[in-house]
């Protein structure tokens, strides 16, 4: 048929006239094949809109019509997630042979089992032998695979086609009428399943597209292959227009051209400017009363065209939304993702994040509340720093408190999948896990998928490739749509390219056309293009049925029976660049194509429009698309009229938009901060770390402490807190106990170094104990973080022995935990923290009358002390906290306090700061106290800064410029305010 409508005047309506009437009178039923869901949809709308009933018929599509005589195979085809499991299984037995070649080869299909999956079957439709390839490396695996597929009783897709064919050309008839229609060269993968339905139809009809001059050989042999099933095919006669006095039209005698199809270009800087731009073009198409049917077109299903669905549902438009988003089920809850995770690797984050996915926690422990374990898991982690839940579980259970021995029993009770099993036993272990977990309706769905054949394999796995499996299995999403997207017979349809062929649409938008989006980039191959071509000239032949000459001469071609083509990259591309002409030439009144400027995964990167979107610029204006005309069109795309919307109210939005971008004024509610007339003033209590943020980062702390929320702790790099944390734990038990005393007699150099050594060496041993139980190794790499954190402390230490006129110490002596602690006239904190070392030259019962020297561990590389910009360091935080305990102790009576810093760059061990240098600096820690009393906290420093690092926030919060941020900084907190810039200090 040379179009889509004289195929509907001259074949496709007489057809239906013949057939439809009394067609649910007849034993058989009466199918129509198409390809695509959108064209049966097309085909019904027509039926609607000539007064049709379709009653009695049956519309399928080529996935639907295998279903439908799969239902009588004794030896159904394996489904495509169970071919890939074995085959990577198969792959996996043989990853340790001695053949390099193979091994690797072994290797790279158990990682990714799909790329040769999908050559395999497409080289057994086509009958295309794999031995054939010359890939030796393969045929080991190949050969394995095939011995699995026989054990398991699955067949591939190719083959099974093929049997059902040749069980159909000798079986009873299963249809009165079939119609298939739609199909091209690109569907030779269904080949052998369109011509069974047609062997098992009483009467057949199968209309094909007329060759036109940009046909490929693919689709002249598709035509011709049907001609050698079923005899020459009868062409319909073309339309003629009727003789008449003239031979010009009247526009053309007035001078006048024929108006051809309008062609616009739309550019948004990324979907949601372009899905917004395709509405609004919807909307100007849907005004022309010329517009019969719009199809707006996309490469795939994704972010775009939901984007657009959203849109047009948004404006009240009625369309038929073909691509659909996906809504989850049961096995694309966060619950069930996370479990997958946990089995397949056992470590705290994965347990941290199932365990935070459950909607109820109780199921994995009745005693210990959530927050509760996860702190519990956290805290041994960064004891034993091997990420382990097995050796994590030990220590629990070593540890004496309750809690503990609540998380290493729930931890026990927990089922995991072991490293190496077979299919049967890794099912028998997940139904023991989900029962453990009350997840019934998971284990009924998979109790569903393998019931028939995991006896029959036999053959030992790992655990990844069970996992893999299970997730490409336990599928349960389902596609939906908007009440607006769900009108299959709309005038606007959202369609693949696939979707929208053999239609008729009087206007097209082409979404998405970005580079890599149409042709699509395809998939890898196991055969060379010099190959696939030698093998589809090598299936082909002349047409012998032809007895005279025919329509389309004696020279046409078709493939050889049991054969079909086998479609290579080229051939791919090639049906591809037809399809998007073939779209292009059915609209009939104008056309649309749309892209993007940047990538929605690299906002960064500039994103080309694709060569057909390029071409088509070219061909219709003249000139080539350059960056400045994608530009142009860009502001050109803007400026399309808007559709009025729903009026929403966002007045209260556009007050704090303001309010937190107004340098004029201090931080108030908008700023992370309480509202400065309310009664509500909660003082809560702070660590000295949460001071230190509060001149740092005031906004997250403020978050933390009023909101309780805050961003996960990184642990990407735990060995730097543990080493400062072993370091100060072994530091501190270098004093005899205290007795209740404050202060303990300074022990001798030797017998500090003996104390830190045994207290290190106890924290090694105990690893050791761990590994032992659960079987495991120390790791060479811990043993090295565990050397350097002994040295660190042994030199610290060394350096503490070194002191001279200081007979008493202190350590780990806690600040704050009785009250608020007085810092100056009138000023007080709720705080809590605790002070490394305290030095004191008298044994006493108090600090009165003392001298005082307060010492705190740096594990880095802190230099000491300095009394030169003591503000600035004090308002960026790396003082403070001496700063702080220096004033707390003065005001508990001592006589003279100084503070030093011991790192293993400190040169001076030594007193390097004092009560005297902080005396004029008080009002920082008043300001301190003030934001504590008032809860108004205000916003410093950029959330995402280009150079250093930044504690991320844990809620999402819009930028503010940094110079607005200092300014209503130094309104709301003048003390805070560094004297000096930054460049200064260089």
């Amino acid at each position: 048929m040379p179009s889509l409508q004289e195929a509907w005047e001259d074949a496709i309506a007489p057809w239906f006239n013949k057939v439809l009437p009394g067609a649910w009178q007849r034993k058989l039923p009466a199918l129509v094949v198409v390809p695509t869901r959108g064209q049966l949809n097309d085909l019904k709308a027509r039926l609607i809109a000539k007064g049709f009933s379709h009653l009695g018929l049956r519309f399928v599509t080529a996935s639907s019509l295998r279903a439908l005589l799969a239902r009588d195979d004794t030896t159904p085809a394996g489904e495509l997630e169970h071919l890939r499991l074995l085959l990577a299984i198969a792959a996996s037995e043989l990853e340790d042979c001695r053949n390099e070649s193979e091994a690797l080869a072994a290797k790279a299909v158990a990682r990714a089992p799909a790329v040769l999956l999908r050559a395999l079957d497409r080289l057994e439709i086509a009958g295309w032998k794999f031995q054939e390839l010359g890939l030796p490396s393969f045929a080991p695996v190949v050969q394995r695979f095939n011995e699995l597929l026989k054990k398991c009783g699955f067949v591939l897709r190719g083959k099974t086609d093929r049997r059902r064919l040749q069980q159909a050309a000798r079986g009873r008839r299963e249809f009165s009428h079939v119609l298939i229609i739609g199909f091209d060269g690109a569907h030779w993968t269904e080949w052998f399943l369109l011509r069974t339905a047609v062997e098992l139809a009483e009467n057949a009809t199968i209309i094909l597209e007329e060759p036109r001059e940009n046909f490929s050989d693919v689709d002249l042999c598709w035509i011709g292959s049907w001609e050698e099933v079923c005899g020459e095919a009868q062409r319909a006669p073309r339309a003629t227009a009727a003789v008449g006095d003239s031979l010009f039209s009247e526009i053309e005698m007035r001078g006048g051209a024929q108006m051809a199809k309008r062609f616009d270009f739309l550019i948004g800087t990324n979907f949601s400017e372009q899905a917004e731009a395709i509405a609004r073009q919807c909307v100007r198409y849907l005004a022309d009363e010329k517009c019969t049917r719009l199809g707006v077109i996309f490469p795939g299903s994704g972010a775009l065209s939901r984007l657009v669905a959203s849109s047009l549902a948004r404006l009240e438009i009625a369309h038929n939304d073909g691509l659909g988003h996906i809504v989850p089920g049961i096995f694309e809850s966060a619950e069930w993702q996370a479990w997958v995770e946990l089995q397949r690797a056992p470590r705290l984050t994965s347990f941290l994040r199932f365990l935070n996915a459950l909607p109820d926690p109780t199921v994995v422990s009745l005693k210990i509340s959530r927050q509760v374990f996860e702190n519990i898991l956290h805290e041994s982690y960064k004891e034993v720093l091997l990420d382990d839940l097995e050796l994590l579980r030990e220590f629990c259970a070593a540890r004496g408190d309750d809690k503990s021995q609540s998380a290493a029993e729930a931890l026990r009770a927990l089922a995991f999948l072991p490293p190496r099993a077979t299919f049967a036993q890794f099912l028998q272990q997940t139904h023991a896990a989900l029962a453990h977990l009350g997840w019934k309706q998971q284990a009924l769905e998979l109790a569903s998928v393998a019931h028939d054949w995991s006896q029959r394999l036999d053959a030992k796995f790992p655990r990844a490739l069970f996992l893999r499996w299970l997730a490409e299995t336990a599928v349960a999403a389902d596609a939906a749509r908007s009440a607006e997207g769900d009108h299959p017979y709309a005038r606007v349809q959202l369609l693949t390219v696939a979707g929208a062929q053999n239609q008729e649409w009087s206007h097209l938008i082409f979404a998405g056309w970005n580079e890599g989006a149409w042709p699509p980039p395809v998939g890898a191959e196991f055969a060379r293009a010099e190959e696939i071509h030698a093998f589809n000239r090598s299936v082909q032949q002349l047409n012998k049925r032809a007895a005279r000459q025919g329509s389309q001469g004696e020279g046409h071609t078709s493939v050889r029976e049991n054969h079909s083509l086998y479609l290579g990259p080229g051939e791919q591309r090639a049906i591809a660049l037809r399809q998007f002409d073939v779209l292009l030439e059915s609209a009939s009144e104008g056309v649309t194509l749309a892209a993007s400027l940047v990538q929605e995964d690299a906002p960064e990167r500039f994103w080309n429009p694709s060569e057909c979107f390029t071409e088509l610029y070219l061909k219709t204006r003249g000139e080539p698309l350059t960056q400045t005309t994608l530009k142009n069109l860009q502001c050109a795309t803007a400026l399309l009229p808007k559709p009025p919307l729903v009026a929403t109210d966002i007045q209260q939005t556009l007050i704090a938009f303001n309010a937190r971008r107004d340098s004029s004024k201090p931080a108030g509610e908008y700023d992370f901060a309480l509202r400065r007339n309310e009664s509500y003033r909660p003082v809560p209590t702070l660590s000295v770390t949460d001071l230190r943020g509060m001149v740092s980062s005031p906004a997250i702390v403020w978050m933390k402490r009023y909101l309780g929320v805050e961003a996960p702790e990184d642990a990407a790099n735990p060995w730097t807190a543990t080493t400062g944390k072993w370091v100060h734990y072994w530091l501190a038990n270098i004093i005899e106990p205290r007795n209740g005393k404050i202060f303990s007699a300074f022990p001798t150099l030797t017998r500090i170094d003996e104390r830190i050594r045994f207290a290190a060496d106890e924290r090694c041993a105990d690893l050791r104990r761990l590994c032992d139980l659960t079987g495991k190794v120390v790791p060479d790499w811990w043993k090295s973080g565990w050397l350097n954190a002994r040295y660190l402390a042994r030199h610290l230490g060394a350096k503490i022995g070194a002191a001279q006129g200081w007979n008493w110490l202190a350590t780990e002596l806690a600040v704050g935990r009785d009250g608020a602690v007085k810092i100056g006239d009138g000023v007080e904190l709720e705080l809590h923290g605790q002070i490394d070392l305290v030095l004191a030259q008298n044994d006493a019962l108090s600090f009165a009358g003392q001298k005082i020297w307060i010492v705190d561990y740096k594990t880095g590389a802190t230099r000491e002390l300095k009394t030169s910009d003591l503000h600035d360091s004090l308002v960026k935080g790396t003082t403070l906290q001496l700063g702080l305990y220096t004033l707390a102790i003065c005001e508990l009576g001592a006589a003279e306090v100084s503070a030093s810093i011991i790192s293993l760059v400190a040169k001076n061990v030594a007193p390097q700061l004092s009560v005297i240098d902080l005396a004029p600096h008080t009002d920082v820690f008043a300001n301190l106290a003030e934001m504590q009393r008032t809860g108004a906290f205000g916003m410093k420093g950029e959330i995402r800064p280009a150079f250093g690092y930044s504690a991320p926030y844990p809620l999402a919060t819009l930028a503010i410029d940094n110079d607005i941020l200092e300014d209503k900084w130094a309104l709301t907190h003048p003390a805070l305010v560094l004297e000096k810039e930054e460049w200064e200090t260089w």
